[in-house]
């Protein structure tokens, strides 16, 4: 009866909820919203309720009636979703009385909903009661005040202004007590953290594209199995968050090693070979909620000095992160701290599954690793059943990265695009007919340390949410900026296909000539969205991007490109760290074979030149460039169509012969222009301040000097105007 009802409000209510984000849960705190308090308040209160079950108390006592086991559960959850329903109506800034309109609201839609006694006046009493002002009185009753509290404990007005240990204690005196009585001196909830092994290795672990599409679904698949978990031991609010090959969780503290078991076997039962860490902190309670880790109050805080090693740890725990240190103390602490175990926990780990291969083995014709024992049909190769499962997902299974980007298409643009029939089935379809491919890889800056600010669970769902949201809108549209409308209606088999998108990270590949755009579009519409300009101005931060892009024959390994993408985005990285607040992309066409895929060692050995009499260094790159320095080289590359073929290959030859003498040829050819001389010296004069910075010793047109070094944008520009032709 009660999980009816559940879902009847999740469908006429929680939906409205959810897009009107300007409903505030508290008008004092700007970037709550109603819906995540809700949600994170019913998953609290259903963790809690079945705590003081695992404990032994009996439901009679819990409700203060006797109700149905069954309907336990879903009364907790649904009292979580209704207490602040009458803030939903009330407008915008005028929340004084929300409790009365909340009430009277509920006693009608429970009268709708045909709900009967004892239920409706539990229910009833619950939303009136969810105050510690309006004296809650049953067990129920108090664990969904309590759980309004876990929601939001960090944005409680009365712990941001308690400085001292005292003012502190005087504080949550009152909601301890409330604690302490139902729970006694055991906190009652646990939070679950749990994140992919070598996320990457399942996935690239094949050679064709089927294989990659069915392992990066598998995944995805899995993170709905975990989301079924919840929604069967407890519910799907408990999640925090779940995407990207890791979750955050609530649960119970006397179920959280069950719970945990249940996951890891989870993706071993479904893999063979896929694990997953899984590590849970210490109880938590309100206090822990709203202070982080322990000293809770900032003048023990502000004392806090070490020598040594123990300074460096201090410093970069709060320090570094944060200009006053009792901004660290809060959710985002706890998740600090979770999340160094998850990483030591992954270190430590003993045990791989393996597959043996014995020696009179067939090996699998993908991965090379097992003994096969599946024939494809296809393909007529043996594979083993890990790859073959991978392959068999990746062709016939519908993709559903890819049942929303066509509902995206449909929605948004007015294009109805049958995806599934035009999917590519192999990487030389996709390449056509340049044979090559674009391998994008791009990846939020300093995501995680935003989360770990997160002020309560509320307020790191929601940041986690807007980042996922904004990831996915951002690369359809880029997709549909780069590609064009009329290529995507009428192209027979698309030009792309999206790996994986998680969390805040992209993964894409498309046909060559259209790399180059999707890189730079991605990171503008990130930047653009609105979801991601209202959360940068809510918390003051910048919220940017960065991007590796590889352009490679489509003869190279996936599992090559994708290694060479990462430490092109590793690059892109560490110029977006020097330029704060702007988003980033490094970028390579790689035209001969190579070894290494360290993004450096290949960019100093294509790129990096010594003038043999001078003995100085000069590099035949700028890379990598912020979005704003990238889209002005896009706008060097087209002033410079009007050269030749036959003169831009004489530019890119004349760069290998140094500064001086690369810059005489390139003044010639421009000269011999004549109508176009003017527009091709001020390209050369803007490539030169495209990269100047204010360390630079010397300018030199489209040279620049830096640190007894030259460098020039030149024939990035070159190679852009080949790739994307004329």
């Amino acid at each position: 009866m009660l999980d009816f009802c559940v879902q009847q409000f999740l469908k006429d209510v929680g939906q409205r909820l959810k897009s009107e984000d300007y409903l505030l849960a508290d008008t004092r705190i700007p970037n709550v919203s109603l819906y995540d308090h809700l949600s994170l308040t019913a998953g609290f209160a259903v963790a809690m309720t079945r705590e003081l079950r695992l404990r032994g108390c009996d439901i009679a006592m819990i409700c203060g009636e006797e109700i149905d086991e069954f309907d336990l559960l879903p009364l907790a959850r649904l009292c979580g979703w209704l207490h602040d329903i009458g803030k939903a109506y009330l407008g915008e800034t005028e929340y004084r009385h929300h409790v009365q309109r909340g009430v009277k609201w509920v006693e009608e839609w429970l009268g709708q909903q045909g709900v009967t006694e004892p239920l409706f006046s539990i229910i009833l009493n619950a939303v009136a009661r969810h105050h510690l002002r309006d004296s809650p009185q049953t067990p129920m009753e108090k664990v969904i005040c309590l759980a309004d509290s876990y929601a939001s404990a960090g944005d409680r007005p009365e712990l941001a202004k308690a400085e001292t240990e005292t003012q502190l204690k005087r504080a949550v005196r009152e909601i301890l007590a409330m604690e302490q009585e139902i729970f006694g001196g055991e906190k009652p909830v646990c939070l679950l953290l749990g994140d992919v092994d070598s996320i990457k290795g399942f996935v690239y672990e094949g050679v064709i594209l089927p294989e990659i599409r069915g392992g990066s679904q598998i995944l995805v698949n899995l993170e709905e199995e975990i989301r079924e978990l919840f929604r069967k031991e407890l519910c799907e609010e408990c999640l925090i968050y779940c995407g990207g090959g890791s979750f955050l969780a609530i649960v119970p503290a006397s179920e959280v090693k069950e719970l945990k078991e249940k996951v890891e076997c989870l993706y071993l039962a479904k893999t063979k070979i896929a694990t997953i860490t899984v590590v849970a902190s210490q109880p938590v309670g309100y206090i822990d909620l709203g202070r982080g880790l322990p000293p809770y109050d900032e003048a023990s805080v502000t004392q806090l000095k070490g020598i040594g090693i123990s300074d460096d740890l201090l410093f970069s725990h709060y320090d570094a992160l944060v200009s006053n240190r009792t901004e660290r103390k809060n959710f985002g602490e706890l998740i600090s701290s979770l999340s160094a175990d998850l990483q030591r926990a992954k270190r430590e780990k003993t045990f791989v599954p393996f597959l043996s291969a014995l020696p009179f083995h067939q090996r699998c014709q993908s991965c090379g690793k097992r003994a096969s024992g599946k024939r494809d049909g296809v393909t007529d190769e043996w594979l083993c059943e890990i790859c073959f499962k991978k392959r068999e997902m990746g062709r016939k299974e519908r993709i559903e990265i890819l049942r929303e980007f066509a509902e995206w298409l449909s929605k948004e643009k007015g294009i109805k695009l049958s995806v599934e029939e035009r999917r590519p089935k192999d990487l030389d379809t996709l390449a056509r007919p340049e044979g090559k491919v674009a391998f994008l890889y791009a990846d939020g800056n300093n995501m995680g340390d935003l989360l770990q600010k997160a002020k309560t669970p509320a307020q790191y769902r929601r940041i986690s949410e807007v980042l996922t949201i904004a990831v996915k809108e951002s690369l359809f549209e880029a997709l549909v900026d780069a590609i064009g409308k009329e290529n995507l209606t009428k192209s027979e088999m698309l030009p792309f296909e999206i790996i994986a998108i998680g969390g805040d990270d992209v993964t894409v590949i498309a046909r060559a000539r259209y790399g180059w755009k999707l890189a730079l579009k991605l990171l503008e519409r990130f930047e653009q969205h609105q979801m991601i300009r209202k959360l940068k101005d809510e918390l003051k931060e910048p919220l940017t991007i960065s991007a590796g892009l590889v352009i490679v024959d489509v003869k190279y390994p996936v599992r090559f490109m994708q290694s060479l993408a990462e430490s092109l985005l590793k690059e892109a990285k560490r110029l977006a760290r020097e330029k704060k607040g702007e988003s980033t992309l490094c970028h390579l066409w790689l035209r001969v074979p190579i070894a290494s895929e360290d993004a450096r060692t290949v960019l100093e050995e294509l790129y990096l030149r010594e003038e043999g009499l001078r003995g100085e260094k000069y590099h035949l790159t700028a890379r990598p460039y912020t979005l704003k320095q990238a889209s002005q080289l896009t706008q060097i590359s087209r002033n410079l169509r009007s050269l030749s073929f036959h003169q831009r290959r004489i530019l890119a030859e004349a760069l290998e012969k140094g500064i001086y003498t690369s810059l005489n040829i390139a003044l010639y050819q421009a000269h011999r222009l004549r109508e176009q001389r003017e527009k091709v010296l001020e390209s050369f004069r803007e490539l030169g301040r495209l990269i100047a910075e204010e360390r630079m010793q010397e300018k030199f047109f489209f040279w620049q000097r830096m640190d007894g070094e030259w460098k020039t944008a030149l024939l990035d520009v070159l190679e852009l105007l080949e790739l994307e032709g004329d």
